[in-house]
């Protein structure tokens, strides 16, 4: 089966939630495998996007989530009963020594085990924030420069005690931290393949490169799991692309989006074959440094970026506008200023 372009864009819209808005956040987390959440605030505009405003505005789902490193070792947002999943048996974890138990360049091997301990301890007695544990090692201890090991920004040894099941993070804006009980871990072939069927479900039709891209695995596993799964496939542009139910259209276009920074319609295709992106203006959305910048969807594009600046919108656009377009963006930003 071939479908244009044009019917390729408005399937992935529609199975990412963007014109349909779910009224169960949990659920369009799930199935998009949670959200990427490096910095506090970007998952909030991805759950809002695709959420009806009174769900999303119902705070008792926030309180079933967690932060944890996930897929591409990167740090995600998602329910606490999916942790078995994404932390499954086999699962790499700890690539540098400052992740790990392992003795780095601040801290031996079995001082960071004692270190381990005081927090688990601290942790039995009752949920405690990042700077609670700061301050009981410190008191325990626990040296200024190694801190970098303990409480690394982007891991150190509390992410080991994350990733092996130990410990777990809420999502709340003070996001303590959680002693986990009973840890089951998935079986690394199920979870694997769960993992890809909701990927392949819910932002396909994908090609190989995509998912490449989006797990970071090699062309090998990612056709394994393709036989496995045993997709259906269509071609779009000569290339041959993957999901289920690809015989199901989708919804008209929408008028304007703001995209999450490392939003699922930026991360979970090949950033060189964006279907949404003209390639003049990848690097105004993935920068050199590695971020996914915030940004605008009219219609089926990629217009320009957005940050938020107390409670106005700035916006940058770079992409040619149609009259339409530019009416549409106008149309937005005096109803966000009113």
């Amino acid at each position: 089966m071939e479908i244009s372009n044009h019917e390729l864009k408005k399937m992935i819209l529609y199975r990412q939630r963007l014109t349909n808005p779910s009224d169960d956040p949990l659920d369009v987390c799930s199935r998009l495998n949670g959200y990427q959440a490096q910095y506090n605030n970007l998952p909030e505009q991805a759950f809002a996007i695709r959420t009806l405003e009174k769900a999303y505005q119902d705070n008792n789902w926030r309180q079933e989530l967690v932060r944890c490193w996930s897929i591409r070792g990167t740090l995600h947002v998602f329910a606490r009963s999916e942790i078995p999943l994404y932390l499954y048996k086999g699962r790499k974890i700890g690539q540098r020594d400052v992740d790990d138990i392992r003795s780095d360049i601040y801290l031996a091997e079995e001082e960071k085990q004692r270190y381990a301990d005081i927090i688990m301890t601290a942790l039995a007695e009752k949920p405690r924030t990042r700077n609670e544990l700061k301050e009981i090692t410190k008191q325990a201890g626990l040296p200024k420069e190694a801190e970098r090991s303990v409480f690394n920004p982007w891991g150190g040894l509390i992410r080991y005690l994350v990733e092996t099941g130990q410990v777990y993070q809420n999502y709340s804006a003070n996001g303590t931290y959680v002693k986990m009980d009973n840890f089951q871990p998935w079986e690394k072939e199920d979870a694997e393949l769960e993992i890809a069927r909701r990927y392949f479900t819910n932002y396909g039709p994908c090609s190989i490169d995509d998912a490449r891209y989006y797990f970071k695995r090699r062309k090998g596993v990612i056709s394994d799991w393709i036989d496995k799964l045993d997709l259906e496939t269509v071609e779009v542009d000569g290339k041959e692309r993957f999901g289920f139910n690809l015989d199901e259209p989708g919804k008209d276009l929408p008028d304007l989006i703001l995209l999450s920074g490392f939003d699922p319609l930026l991360i979970g295709y090949e950033k060189t074959e964006n279907p949404f992106l003209e390639q003049e203006y990848m690097r105004e959305v993935y920068t050199y440094t590695g971020l996914v910048r915030p940004s605008i969807l009219v219609g089926d594009r990629i217009v320009g970026t957005w940050s938020r600046v107390g409670r106005k919108i700035d916006i940058d656009i770079f992409a040619t506008l149609t009259k339409e377009e530019l009416e549409r963006i106008q149309h937005f930003l005096h109803n966000v200023e009113r």
